[in-house]
């Protein structure tokens, strides 16, 4: 638990502060959820001056929770949205699922033009608290705590000046064909039944794999050329022997953001 760096004043599920993790009602979960959705929206449209009626694309992703009606279709009854907006609703996978949704707005972007989008991104954790004791399950319990967000994003070149960033490149790779990357975060239940996810030690070498496919797409599109060449000479001139020289990546990049719960 120290070693997490979870302090004092994060946020915790309520089921879990009142003792009821272990028999967790549909009504206790959407309470969570809508406690974070709305929040962060009605920040947002507070903040950005955009009216819910304004928006044209709809992207939430939580990963432990389907209801019906959906996610989106909740938002979409509490702020009264258009009737022709466009929605998606992402479930069950994991903690990537912001940048895929982010990709999808990406995509839907390059045939509307002039357009809002909203990413809403959070977890349902009370209901999946794990209750058991195995020590790989245990560890989702203390990575992961209450928390989301809402996302504006817009094509319009009119609000160039307010945006806060600017995607310039996107990539994804879905290693879900390696068994080892498969098998290494996967919800199951314990000897004694109780629901959780297991955490494996094939975890980091997965994750190393995976980045390592991600890099081979995105640094020729965000180093400069300088550097490539610098590398590729470098490369030829000292390949195989030992303590070669690798990639500068600070030459293309400001700040590397890590997934809080990977660290």
């Amino acid at each position: 638990m120290v070693n997490s760096g979870i302090g004092e004043d994060s946020y915790i599920p309520k089921i879990v502060m009142d003792g009821k993790e272990e028999n967790p009602t549909l009504s206790d979960s959407l309470e969570e959820i809508d406690d974070l959705f709305f929040q962060t929206l009605d920040n947002l449209f507070s903040k950005s001056k955009v009216s819910p009626q304004e928006i044209d694309i709809l992207v939430v992703n939580v990963s432990l929770i389907s209801p019906v009606p959906s996610l989106t279709a909740r938002i979409i009854n509490r702020y009264k949205m258009r009737p022709d907006l466009k929605v998606y609703n992402l479930s069950g996978m994991g903690c990537s699922s912001s940048l895929i949704a982010i990709d999808i707005v990406k995509d839907m972007f390059k045939v509307y033009k002039r357009k809002f989008a909203i990413v809403v991104s959070t977890e349902s954790l009370g209901a999946n608290w794990y209750c058991g004791n195995d020590n790989s399950m245990m560890l989702s319990n203390y990575l992961f705590r209450s928390g989301g967000c809402s996302m504006l994003f817009t094509n319009n070149p009119n609000f160039k000046n307010r945006a806060i960033l600017k995607l310039s490149h996107m990539v994804r790779t879905h290693f879900g064909s390696n068994d080892e990357a498969y098998e290494c975060c996967i919800q199951v239940e314990d000897s004694k039944g109780y629901l959780g996810f297991r955490l494996t030690k094939k975890l980091p070498r997965a994750a190393a794999q995976a980045l390592t496919m991600n890099f081979e797409v995105l640094l020729p599109k965000i180093l400069p050329i300088w550097e490539l060449v610098r590398y590729f000479l470098v490369y030829m001139w000292r390949g195989k022997e030992k303590g070669t020289m690798g990639l500068n990546l600070k030459s293309g990049v400001e700040h590397f953001c890590i997934h809080p719960g990977g660290r």
